[in-house]
């Protein structure tokens, strides 16, 4: 087991004590917001933290489900909205804010509640919120050749700013390789090698970063999967060879999310979907956790 992971024995009471956190409140929201998203001034004085991905399915993986109620669950204020069109690429996102292009379903997550709304604009989702951070992804089977990024993202990322503002942060979504046996069309580009498409996203993620300074956090959701591969689950987190298994597959890259926008461990963390047990929770808290700790490379989870 990694330094500083607690045993399963321990894993029900390590790192959270619910009661405490309430009574701190606000000033626990401020410290572990401003430490890892250095938000303005005004942005910290709205105690809510307001998240927009612009991303297709594996966005709806990753947030749509689990993320509000881990916010929740360590008593962070939180609004969460998707733009999603399936299998969208940086190309389509960037020529679709060109055009004002109805294609995206919103969704909206606020107290605990889940709205859609179809045919939606990114100029409406800009209006709909005060985003404080702002996530954009590539497709997944793009999203470890760099090349498809070149074009489109330095201009994406300057439409955002230009509606959202200067201080907005710009994060990304670094999703996660296929699994092993996935028959998706676009495996093949990877020699239908897992590793190989996971190595190919780290060295595209890197550079976007390297190449549009803008890019503040970089959301190691990929890595996590990576990491809860490891353990005694094995290569079982996706559903279909790519999108990800609905309980513990989904669970692992919210709490990916949860951790590097808190601050906070999400180790845990009491929220876990009533379809997984606590053993099943840990590893992917402890996966997710890894992969905040170590995003550019995999961690056994024993």
């Amino acid at each position: 087991m990694p330094d500083g992971f607690p045993s399963p024995n321990t894993f029900a009471a390590y790192s959270y004590n619910l009661t405490a956190m309430k009574s701190f409140g606000k000033s626990i929201l401020l410290v572990a917001l401003l430490a890892v998203l250095p938000l303005n001034r005004a942005a910290a004085q709205k105690d809510t933290l307001r998240i927009l991905a612009i991303g297709n399915s594996f966005s709806v993986d990753a947030i749509e489900q689990n993320l509000w109620e881990l916010f929740n669950a360590a008593g962070i204020p939180v609004v969460i909205g998707n733009m999603y069109i399936g299998g969208c690429t940086l190309e389509r996102h960037w020529k679709n804010s060109l055009n004002n292009s109805t294609d995206y379903r919103y969704c909206i997550i606020r107290n605990g509640q889940k709205k859609y709304v179809k045919d939606f604009t990114l100029e409406k989702a800009f209006a709909a919120e005060d985003w404080d951070c702002v996530s954009l992804q590539q497709a997944s089977g793009s999203s470890g050749i760099y090349s498809t990024y070149q074009r489109y993202l330095p201009s994406l990322i300057r439409y955002v700013i230009d509606n959202e503002g200067p201080d907005v942060k710009i994060m990304w979504h670094m999703t996660w390789a296929y699994a092993t046996t996935s028959n998706h069309g676009e495996f093949p580009k990877y020699g239908r090698d897992q590793m190989k498409m996971y190595k190919g996203i780290l060295a595209s993620v890197k550079q976007a970063r390297v190449d549009n300074r803008r890019i503040k956090t970089v959301i190691p959701a990929g890595t996590a999967i990576q990491n809860g591969r490891t353990s005694s689950l094995g290569d079982t987190f996706n559903r279909d060879g790519y999108h990800l298994e609905l309980t513990y597959g989904r669970y692992t890259a919210a709490c990916a999310w949860f951790e590097k926008l808190s601050g906070l461990s999400v180790v845990g963390n009491p929220w876990r979907p009533s379809s997984i047990d606590d053993a099943t929770a840990e590893i992917c808290q402890r996966a997710a956790h890894a992969a905040c700790r170590h995003p550019w490379r995999v961690t056994k989870i024993k």
